[in-house]
């Protein structure tokens, strides 16, 4: 009995020093380690193509490199652009297209890293009539205009031999293109994953997948940020925080599907065919290599082609190679000349 009494006295000593000599200073640190977290707003889509984003969101990453990382969405990169031009946001993930047209028409901008790329992931959708090039014309269909879809549309209709000047292209927002085809508003529309397949679920045996852009384009999920902001100290160290922390991110999206299928269904309501069907054709790339910058003179020289660049771009003066050389100077390869 008296060694109860003895242990029961010496818990309520605890419990009483607890309360009054430590909770407060426990609860102080903690405060503490909550303000010490870096504060970064990130732009993004809510698509599997972050899922290294994602994953270093879910697994808790952003806090061990510490920062606290506040991502709102936008239905594209290039509806997220016209928030980001009014100096709101940190960090913007978009497509290729968006991003290069940004920096090129004078926005300040650098991307930090390419996060993917693929090209099965991009997909143009018709109803059944429709099942050529050729078909499409007289038609209306639609993209995000200012996208990568733009490039998809004009390098899938110029490689079949169709004037695009014969088609009516209609700018839409991604969310809205299901209905629209299900309505017969449009015809057709290129865009990329998931919302392809979103309108075969929403409108059934009335639609099916024309093409992928295989063989016409390769997209890109791109991450940047303002020149201005990264040429600062505090800017330069959040970005390698953040770039270090997607890295990461990146290798537990590519070993454990299911956390990353269970986190996407919580988070965005994507099912888990969704989310494999994705992940099986990206590639998560997050270094600047000579793939990178095949691609982007590709996409350039089609700008000079159709009339929206007059001359080549400097590739090397668009990105930001510091953040990815702090952690491996591999992760970048020289710039080619302007192209």
């Amino acid at each position: 009995m008296r060694r109860r009494h003895v242990a029961a006295l010496a818990v309520g000593i605890l419990a009483w020093t607890a309360f009054f000599g430590f909770i407060f200073p426990i609860a102080t640190l903690r405060s503490a380690d909550a303000a010490d977290l870096l504060p970064l707003v990130v732009y993004a889509e809510p698509d599997v193509d972050a899922d290294s984003l994602w994953m270093a969101e879910a697994k808790g990453v952003f806090k061990d490199e510490g920062l606290d990382v506040q991502i709102r969405l936008f239905p594209s990169g290039t509806t997220a652009f016209q928030t980001f031009k009014t100096g709101a946001g940190d960090i913007i993930y978009s497509g290729d297209l968006p991003a290069l047209q940004y920096w090129q028409r004078g926005g300040s901008y650098r991307v930090i890293a390419p996060s993917e790329r693929d090209a099965k992931g991009y997909i143009g959708v018709s109803v059944n009539s429709i099942a050529s090039a050729q078909d499409l014309i007289g038609q209306t269909i639609a993209t995000r205009v200012g996208s990568t879809g733009s490039w998809f549309i004009s390098e899938y209709l110029g490689k079949n031999g169709v004037d695009e000047a014969k088609v009516t292209v209609k700018n839409l927002d991604p969310p809205l293109m299901p209905p629209a085809l299900c309505r017969g508003d449009i015809q057709a529309f290129f865009i990329w994953q998931p919302t392809p397949g979103k309108a075969l679920q929403i409108c059934g045996d009335k639609v099916h997948y024309l093409t992928t852009a295989e063989g016409y384009i390769k997209g890109y999920s791109i991450a940047g940020a303002r020149a201005e902001w990264l040429a600062t100290p505090e800017g330069a160290d959040k970005a390698k925080r953040f770039l270090r922390a997607v890295r990461k991110g990146a290798e537990i999206a590519a070993a454990d599907f299911p956390s990353e299928a269970a986190y996407l269904n919580q988070k965005f309501g994507m099912t888990e065919k969704d989310v494999r069907d994705e992940t099986e054709i990206i590639e998560r790339v997050l270094k600047f290599d000579q793939v990178f910058f095949d691609d982007f003179c590709s996409e350039n020289r089609w700008q000079q082609r159709t009339g929206q660049q007059s001359e080549p771009s400097d590739l090397g003066k668009w990105i930001w190679p510091d953040g990815l050389k702090s952690i491996d100077p591999a992760l970048v390869v020289p710039a080619p000349p302007p192209c």
